[in-house]
């Protein structure tokens, strides 16, 4: 994602979020956001088969103790530097990251699950479910990212009912997204994580912010729609990069 979160026109139209210059849904309800740009050249590791997973390696390694958490010792500590074991894959033509140690853990064609209850897990789930919840990766992958691991609200079904309506000839195309470019964390508890992801607009030296929460619920981040569906409530123009840690696909 981007330095303070913000969405560029078209996060992953993020990852966790950004959106294009001037679309938007339904008759103004919603801008689309997209978390990362396109054009960055990385390899997917998913698959053609909805059903086949690729699991990531375990959290802790080999041999790591299995059981409940203890809420005493969960990391609640705010990171200063970027997680270093992330590598980046595409996700129709959005580049999301994946962690060894703050998962996702489960991915298949269509899905991205098992994040670490980390501040690392919160960052890298906010990023790649706010990527795979925007309309540029394809609804055979926002469909079940938005219904299976998005927090249920009122807002989240306003969305989505707005996505559905949107022909696929809406799609961006090569070089209309925004590009990932850092991220500031603004809380974080080991239920709550709210992080601003900042992406650069295509073709300008212009920079958004999109501000991204997730909640940790039923044993895995999820993410949480903006108020009424809007992203316009949550995104923001950045002229101050300060305080913004560098990340993004390379």
């Amino acid at each position: 994602m981007p330095h303070p979160s913000v969405p560029p026109p078209d996060f992953a139209e993020p990852r966790s979020p950004w959106t294009r210059p001037g679309f938007i849904l339904s008759a103004g309800l919603l801008a689309l956001v997209v978390c990362a740009g396109a054009g960055v050249a990385v390899v997917s590791v998913l698959d053609d088969d909805p059903g086949q997973e690729r699991v990531a390696p375990p959290q802790g390694g080999p041999g790591a103790p299995v059981g409940p958490e203890n809420p005493e010792t969960l990391p609640t500590a705010i990171p200063t530097v970027a997680p270093k074991d992330v590598t980046w894959t595409l996700v129709g033509q959005s580049p999301v990251p994946v962690s060894a140690s703050a998962g996702p853990k489960n991915i298949t064609a269509t899905t991205a699950s098992g994040f670490a209850h980390t501040p690392e897990g919160a960052l890298i789930a906010a990023d790649q479910l706010g990527t795979r919840g925007t309309f540029s990766v394809g609804r055979e992958v926002w469909e079940p990212t938005i219904t299976r691991q998005w927090q249920p609200s009122a807002d989240r079904d306003t969305y989505l009912a707005a996505l559905r309506q949107v022909p696929e000839s809406e799609k961006a195309k090569p070089g209309e997204l925004s590009t990932l470019v850092g991220y500031r964390y603004l809380s974080y508890t080991p239920d709550t994580a709210v992080i601003a992801f900042i992406s650069k607009a295509p073709g300008r030296e212009t920079y958004y912010a999109i501000t991204a929460t997730v909640v940790w619920a039923d044993g895995d981040w999820r993410y949480v729609t903006p108020a009424g569906g809007n992203w316009n409530t949550v995104r923001s123009q950045v002229t101050d990069l300060t305080g913004v840690v560098e990340w993004g696909p390379k």
